[in-house]
């Protein structure tokens, strides 16, 4: 960050009340063009127009939300997402071609993957904060590959002692990594939340699927023909647990991380609920299965304005505390091959 800080005057002028409420103005309506017109011609360009399919969602979607009336704003522009996009699916090639015919090779390509994966991660937070804005300043993430190593690798082997007791350990510190390592106007987050917290929570879930499968096994057993014709039935309990236990794990994690996160005189407040998120899920699934694809706008839309509408900024102290800080550019590559494959490093 640039050591020449200066305030920026539009930040200072603010007056804002404690207690700012995220809001979500997009509709179905209106993102339902945008979605289909990037899927139409994502397919019809075999994926290049996807980079600019990207950078459209974001943009619809970042200046459809407001925190003190203000809209934020998505910097990213469709090239160099194109361009890492593409390096990208060179490297899932070469990972298919030698899984399919040069299988002695393969331990070599997922050794490279293993060491690349640290970069991928410091890489796509650095590039998804510096292009995500708010009142013209940009966010940014300034943690390094080694620190990466550390959280992603060196803390699962505390899984290795405790049978795989120590997940939850492993997850506080990953979580921890990425927190501490953003910042916005000069200041950097913190995060308090303690691997207990963690745990308690990954063991309800674990509970949950535990008693669905004993249910399961149950229901099955006591037909009087047993038969594998009517092992759909005995499937029931175990969906509906695991939607409910992804519910569970979604909401209470997000809660937790959000509501132990501060950023200078910034806190959050995040009220997400199980059995909402659950019935959410389930009404989103229904919906596309029923539509053949066609409702999934309505479906996002519906799933960010619930997450907006439960979450809350506080502040203690004045918003021009928040500085502006010199920009530099950030390459794509490392965001599009994290999101190539399906790689989550959101808080």
């Amino acid at each position: 960050m640039s050591a020449n800080l200066k305030p920026n005057p539009f930040l200072a002028s603010s007056t804002t009340s404690p207690g700012m409420k995220l809001v979500f103005r997009g509709t179905a309506r209106e993102y339902f063009p945008i979605w289909i017109v990037n899927l139409c011609l994502s397919l019809a360009t075999f994926g290049i127009y996807s980079a600019w399919a990207k950078v459209r969602k974001k943009r619809y979607f970042y200046s459809h939300t407001t925190l003190d009336g203000t809209p934020f704003q998505y910097l990213g522009q469709p090239l160099p997402i194109l361009k890492g996009r593409i390096i990208a699916a060179i490297l899932l090639g070469i990972y298919w071609i030698t899984s399919q015919f040069f299988v002695s090779v393969l331990p070599w390509v997922l050794l490279v993957g293993f060491l690349l994966l640290p970069w991928v991660v410091v890489r796509a937070a650095a590039f998804n904060a510096r292009y995500s804005a708010y009142r013209n300043l940009t966010f940014d993430f300034d943690g390094n590959y080694w620190g990466a190593v550390k959280a992603f690798y060196l803390w699962a082997l505390i899984m290795i002692p405790t049978l795989g007791l120590g997940f939850s350990w492993w997850q506080q510190r990953i979580k921890r990594f990425m927190v501490e390592h953003y910042s916005f106007g000069g200041e950097r987050g913190t995060f308090s939340a303690t691997g207990g917290q963690f745990f308690k929570i990954y063991f309800l879930a674990g509970v949950l699927m535990i008693v669905a499968g004993l249910i399961a096994t149950g229901i099955m057993f006591s037909m009087p023909a047993f038969s594998l014709r009517y092992a759909w039935i005995g499937a029931i309990p175990i969906y509906a647990a695991y939607v409910l236990a992804y519910a569970l794990t979604r909401a209470r994690l997000g809660n937790l991380v959000w509501n132990n996160t501060t950023l200078g005189p910034l806190r959050f407040h995040s009220t997400l609920k199980a059995r909402t998120l659950a019935a959410l899920y389930f009404g989103n699934a229904l919906a596309i299965i029923f539509s053949a694809g066609l409702l999934t706008p309505w479906a996002v839309i519906r799933t960010m304005k619930y997450r907006a509408d439960n979450m809350e900024v506080l502040f203690e102290g004045e918003l021009d505390d928040f500085i502006g800080g010199g920009r530099t550019a950030v390459q794509a590559t490392g965001a599009e091959v994290g999101e190539f494959f399906d790689f989550d490093i959101s808080l």
